[in-house]
């Protein structure tokens, strides 16, 4: 069985077992690049969108009741599972993303024409244009998904950087009384404890935490409202605060509408604080990766003043070799969101005149590394830093080697006695204390109590 289906190009045989019509099919055909289609986050809430559209323009006094029905009953039936395989429009698209309004119109249409008793295709009674997307346009639509699928993710990355913050804070206090060399420029440097460095890891994601919930709060106002170029042309009565009304009473979040639905409409840096806080915590993440790849290095001839739980064997060759696999894959992940964020911001000022057409695409890379990175901190909590030990031996003997502590004598012997210090034990080998002993200038008492002060907090 099949329907014909015609738009202002020509007809389109659709097979009957097809939701979707027409312009999803030439969509289809046009954009074969990925073979990505939405998730199921952007597939609920766009028909959260569509629902709540319905819900007002029946308040509105323009959609019939027994219209405003189906749709509402077609989208709870999408919302608890259904025909999501019929949301098939690759993720890069025509331009505003009118191809996955358009197969969310058509999809929910025909469904709601199967509720109210019709064949699919039975345009005359519920439309796909005329009551799905009644007064609505891409141009609102679109922009709204994107903020209410991307704040959705980011209340997931934001639980995901709690859970890593609490696990380094329990980690920097297991760790607080292992002492260990300091290092800057990878040289020796003052000594440090463990509890230290792992602090500095939490307190650096706290700020980030906070900037990412900063940029989230921005995607709770919505365009819905503003139509094709922000003036709300074509919209029922007092649509704009019942549709972000009943989005809001639906998801629970506290959406509110845009004071200025043109400015929320061409602009996109609301999306673009949202990625740039995701990449920030990239960036952190990256260097604490970098970190422990560096201190696990090893275990014969490398620094190994940490161990790491064994996941996977690390070579198909060297028998007994575990990588900092984790480490590695996040080190991955953190540079897909760094490559996201300067293509996101490219587009974000490609938009011109009232419009940015490259919303699609600003869509996928947030999303995208929302998700990616939200999935990244839950394996490097899980798998690597709740697992994480320290080589107590290791950082006792690296720490009897290191020359960082010679900074400490400096108040008592000068800068320029502690160099040639310094470099003595570099070229005879022998330690720092014999040979500050030696100058007759500190006693061996005074030097144990100054090398003792050097960790804070012990």
């Amino acid at each position: 069985m099949s329907r014909t289906e015609s738009d202002v190009i020509g007809d389109v045989v659709i097979e009957d077992t097809s939701y979707y019509g027409i312009n999803t099919h030439r969509a289809k055909e046009n954009f074969q690049i990925t073979g990505q289609t939405a998730d199921s986050d952007h597939i609920d809430s766009m028909v959260i969108i569509k629902r709540s559209a319905a819900v007002a323009n029946r308040m509105g006094g323009k959609l019939p009741q027994d219209k405003a029905d189906a749709i509402v009953k077609a989208c709870d039936r999408i919302l608890k599972g259904e025909l999501h395989g019929q949301f098939i429009v690759d993720v890069f698209q025509a331009g505003a993303g009118t191809s996955y309004n358009m197969n969310a119109n058509e999809v929910i249409a025909n469904l709601a024409l199967e509720v109210a008793g019709r064949k699919k295709g039975d345009y005359s009674y519920i439309h796909p244009n005329d009551h799905v997307n009644m007064s609505q346009s891409t141009n609102d639509v679109y922009p709204t998904l994107i903020r209410v699928t991307a704040y959705r993710k980011a209340q997931k990355l934001q639980e995901k950087v709690s859970l890593l913050i609490k696990s380094l804070k329990t980690k920097a206090r297991e760790f607080n009384d292992v002492v260990k060399p300091g290092r800057t420029h990878l040289q020796d440097a003052a000594p440090v404890t463990f509890g230290i460095e792992l602090s500095a890891w939490a307190y650096t994601l706290e700020k980030d935490l906070k900037e990412l919930e900063y940029a989230a709060e921005g995607l709770l106002e919505l365009n819905i409202g503003g139509t094709a170029v922000g003036t709300g042309i074509n919209t029922v009565p007092n649509y704009q605060e019942n549709v972000v009304n009943e989005i809001k009473r639906f998801t629970k979040f506290n959406y509110r509408k845009s004071l200025n639905l043109p400015g929320i409409m061409e602009f996109m840096t609301d999306f673009s604080r949202a990625m740039n806080a995701a990449a920030n915590i990239a960036i952190d993440v990256t260097k604490i990766s970098n970190d422990i790849r560096l201190l696990y290095s090893g275990p014969g001839a490398g620094i190994h003043e940490i161990k790491i739980p064994a996941v996977q064997q690390g070579s198909s060759i060297m028998p007994g070799k575990i990588n900092p696999s984790i480490a590695e894959a996040m080190n991955m992940i953190c540079h897909s969101v760094l490559g996201a964020q300067q293509a996101l911001n490219i587009s974000a000022q490609a938009g011109q005149l009232e419009l940015n057409v490259m919303m699609p695409h600003i869509d996928y890379e947030l999303t995208r590394s929302e998700d990616i990175l939200a999935n990244g901190l839950e394996m490097f909590r899980t798998k690597l830093i709740d697992g994480l030990d320290v080589d107590r031996e290791n950082c006792k003997e690296h720490r009897s080697k290191s020359f960082g502590s010679a900074a400490l004598l400096n108040p008592i012997l000068g800068y320029d006695n502690v160099a040639k210090i310094v470099q003595e034990a570099l070229k005879t080998g022998k330690s720092i204390k014999s040979l500050a002993l030696a100058t007759g200038k500190i006693s061996e008492a005074e030097f144990d109590k100054v090398m003792a002060s050097g960790v804070p907090g012990l």
